[in-house]
């Protein structure tokens, strides 16, 4: 389920910068890309080093419902990175 709901996120997210670029006149595909990338980035960043370091020992053996909060909290910090990046990069590059 938790895949299910990154592919949505990152699909999201590379759409969401295609589009915005695209209406602005930049390269939509790289744009796009770059969308996923951060995503990814910032999904990877929360999992395995700010979770890794909170739950130490923990972070390799777990129950499940903590498995699935690991989970659900990158794929929220991962579309919160796209969603920043978005804003502050994208939007004013065609101010």
């Amino acid at each position: 389920m938790t895949a299910i709901l990154s592919v949505l996120a990152v699909l999201g997210s590379a759409i969401w910068y295609y589009r915005t670029a695209e209406s602005r006149g930049q390269p939509a595909i790289g744009w796009g890309v770059a969308g996923a990338m951060l995503y990814y980035g910032g999904f990877l960043l929360w999992m395995h080093v700010i979770l890794k370091f909170l739950i130490g020992a923990h972070f390799q053996v777990h129950s499940f419902w903590v498995g699935i909060g690991m989970d659900l909290s990158a794929i929220g910090f991962g579309a919160l990175v796209a969603a920043l990046s978005r804003h502050l990069v994208l939007r004013r590059k065609s101010s």
